[in-house]
């Protein structure tokens, strides 16, 4: 039981770990989630932050082409020298590098008074600035890194351009003018490394257009447009949570998202984040974060957190072994005091039984001593009186030896005996007793050390309960064979295995395993026929036990059982001048008188007994002081008795708690739930060896009416008889 305790509080132990693990998991994937949200949330903050000043900054050149347009205007520059002078004027302390102007027929007008006609490949080539108003544009902002233009332009600029409304040169409608800045226009606005620990950057901005071209570079490497692409870098990624297609309808959608990649070569991912500028400018500002920007965030709140967890698990730990000690104690005190209890409780229904046998035979035998011719019944009575005192000797025996080998007090004997001789006397004891039940008795011996030195006798008392057993439940025509055979551990030891092997009614898989326990009997209908004290096995498990052996068990209900007793011992070499060898025999034959009835009584009594000495006196008993009597061997047959009884026949019920097939206060209760008149009115009384206040409140629950103790005071019993 203690086994089973221990292990579902094992297993409580288990489930808490499990589950504080999976809290802790749980915890941890929470933490970083909500670390990594705060992260994003961070970037999006800045991210947002350095969109509005780029956008402020491409607001800024607008607005400084607007002024130059609205100058163009003021000083009523209607030819083209007029107009490149002036944004000859203009370009130079502005925010351009070059500022031109662009008819509707795509001519090119500079302030360096140079003139780019489209298809004019003799002059000064082609520059087709056209395209970038193509689809009706009234705003634009571009990478440009033409290298047409005449002079020292930088490979990275930035060109932007505002539609112009009603302005003619020399009759040509004047289509846009366009500001050519360096990439440094929004570099300066804009902080392109992020996330910088120890002089490294683990993040970076960038610019791209609709098409994934990167205005600034997230490397801000010198580059062509064509050769620097967002999709590029996309496709060369080893994994990325998003496709190139999905990517371009976001970007198309100007939806702000984000999602992680990992670039080829590099091991940690990087967090993309994408926000659009709005409809006037066709851009996208992206953020990029190294995940060790995360994993460090989340490593010092993680270790923290494992950390309380682990303290935590050690706490609820602490907290349940301190309860599961605190259980334990509190399960073996109510063990013990529940086995002191059962014990108790056993103990007495198995000394009062043959106790009441005792007395009533005492009282039969003074009630009848001066009558001659009841001599021979009183020498009947006497041979009763002294099988069951013997009994009850034996029971009380038992009861000691339990209570000194519980209590680890037995006196082992170890001296030198002859393990044949012991096999030769345990079979004279035993052949008798077998064989007048028409079973076969097989002896078999294969001895290689002779004598040995143990305790003989405790050794025979083991194999004595053994046989006993086989005996009582092997039926006419079966086998017990008894062996013996040794194996030797080393020089100076051997092993003695005794074996009993019977064809009996077998032990089924559920009594097998409480077959040791005190007071213990298989509740199998045929088995609860045979009456024991219920010990023999219990101590003879405790006694292998003490002389350093064990007893193992097989059996198989309607084949049979195996016991087998292995008792290690010393070898003796050099034997004794003497051996003694004892022999003993012990035979009880039971006989039943039958006692002649008196008949047309007043009083008719149904006495449910499934002890036939019990039965048979107390029927006596009954029968002497004018009673007529019925006798029920179990519960069952009781209430079979009562049913086939006429209503009234039956005016007391003498009814034993415990029996076979059925205990007497079911009986009780099915007696009463009968729909017959005397159902309910019948007095029945318990007439049991069980004495405790819950069996009395056991009785009376049931529906009985008192309740009688045994052994059974005559007196105390006629006098409740005689109460009508």
């Amino acid at each position: 039981m203690e086994k089973k305790h221990r292990t579902f509080y094992s297993l409580i132990i288990a489930s808490a770990l499990v589950m504080v693990c999976l809290i802790a998991v749980f915890y941890v994937r929470l933490l970083n989630k909500s670390i990594s949200d705060n992260t994003i949330s961070s970037i999006s903050e800045i991210a947002e932050h350095d969109k509005e000043a780029i956008q402020s900054s491409i607001e800024v050149y607008w607005e400084e082409l607007h002024e130059i347009y609205e100058r163009l205007k003021f000083h009523e520059c209607d030819t083209i020298q007029k107009a490149e002078e002036r944004i000859s004027l203009e370009g130079s302390p502005g925010k351009f590098l070059y500022v031109c102007l662009l008819a509707e027929d795509g001519t090119v007008y500079t302030d360096t008074f140079e003139t780019y006609i489209p298809g004019d490949h003799s002059g000064n080539g082609e520059l087709d600035l056209l395209k970038y108003f193509a689809n009706g544009e009234k705003k634009v902002i571009v990478r440009f890194d033409e290298t047409v233009w005449k002079g020292s332009l930088p490979k990275e600029n930035i060109l932007y351009g505002i539609r112009l409304k009603d302005y003619q040169l020399e009759g040509k409608k004047i289509l846009a003018l366009i500001g050519i800045s360096g990439v440094s226009s929004i570099q300066d606005n804009m902080v392109i490394d992020s996330f910088i620990k120890n002089g490294e950057a683990r993040g970076h901005s960038a610019l791209v257009d609709m098409k994934g071209n990167y205005i600034v570079d997230i490397n801000k490497e010198v580059y062509q447009n064509e050769q620097n692409n967002l999709y590029v870098h996309l496709t060369e990624s080893e994994d990325s949570e998003l496709t190139n297609k999905e990517v371009s309808e976001k970007l198309l959608n100007q939806e702000t998202f984000c999602f992680y990649h990992t670039h080829a070569g590099e091991r940690a991912r990087e967090l993309f984040y994408f926000i659009p500028f709005g409809e006037e400018i066709n851009l996208y500002f992206i953020m990029s974060v190294n995940e060790e920007v995360f994993l460090e965030q989340t490593r010092a709140f993680t270790t923290m957190s494992i950390a309380m967890l682990v303290i935590s698990m050690l706490t609820v730990i602490s907290m349940l072994l301190a309860v599961m000690r605190y259980q334990m104690k509190t399960i073996r005190a109510s063990e013990k005091a529940r086995a002191q209890k059962e014990f108790l409780s056993n103990m007495s229904h198995e000394i009062r039984t043959p106790l009441n046998g005792l007395i009533g035979i005492n009282h039969l035998i003074q009630s009848h001593i001066d009558e001659d011719g009841q001599r021979p019944q009183i020498k009947e009575w006497l041979k009763k009186s002294d099988s069951t005192a013997k009994y009850l000797l034996s029971l009380v025996n038992d009861i000691l030896d339990m209570s000194k080998l519980q209590a680890g007090k037995v006196d082992l004997i170890n001296e030198p005996f002859f393990v044949s001789s012991l096999m030769d006397e345990l079979a004279a004891m035993q052949a008798d007793n077998i064989k007048s039940r028409g079973v076969t008795f097989i002896l078999e011996k294969d001895i290689a050390e002779p004598c040995v030195l143990g305790d003989a006798t405790r050794v025979k008392q083991v194999l004595m309960n053994i046989v006993g057993n086989a005996a009582k439940f092997t039926p006419e025509g079966g086998r017990i064979r008894l062996s013996v055979s040794q194996k030797k551990t080393d020089a100076m030891h051997v092993t003695t295995i005794y074996q009993c092997e019977d064809t009996g009614i077998g032990i089924s898989e559920e009594y097998i395993g409480r077959i040791f326990d005190s007071f213990s009997q298989e509740g199998n209908g045929t088995a609860a026929e045979i009456k024991g004290t219920g010990l023999g096995m219990a101590i003879s498990k405790l006694l292998a036990n003490a002389m350093g052996g064990d007893i193992q068990v097989e059996s198989e209900q309607g084949v049979g059982s195996i016991f087998t007793v292995e008792i290690p011992s010393v070898i003796v070499k050099e034997l004794p001048g003497y051996l003694r060898t004892k022999t003993e025999a012990d035979a009880s034959e039971g006989s039943q008188a039958a006692a002649g009835r008196k008949e047309n009584q007043p009083t008719k009594i149904l006495v449910a007994e499934d002890v036939e000495l019990n039965a048979e006196i107390l029927l006596e008993i009954l029968e002497m002081e004018g009673f007529e009597t019925v006798h029920a061997r179990n519960g069952k047959e009781a209430v079979e008795l009562f049913c086939q009884s006429v209503p009234g026949e039956f005016d007391i019920i003498l009814m034993d708690m415990q029996m076979p097939v059925m205990d007497g206060c079911t009986a009780c209760r099915k007696i009463r739930s009968l729909e017959r008149a005397d159902a309910a009115s019948v007095r029945i009384y318990a007439c049991t060896a069980n004495t405790f206040q819950e069996d009395r409140d056991l009785a009376l629950e049931s529906g009985m009416d008192d309740f009688l103790t045994k052994p059974i005071d005559v007196d105390v019993l006629l006098k409740k008889m005689s109460r009508r």
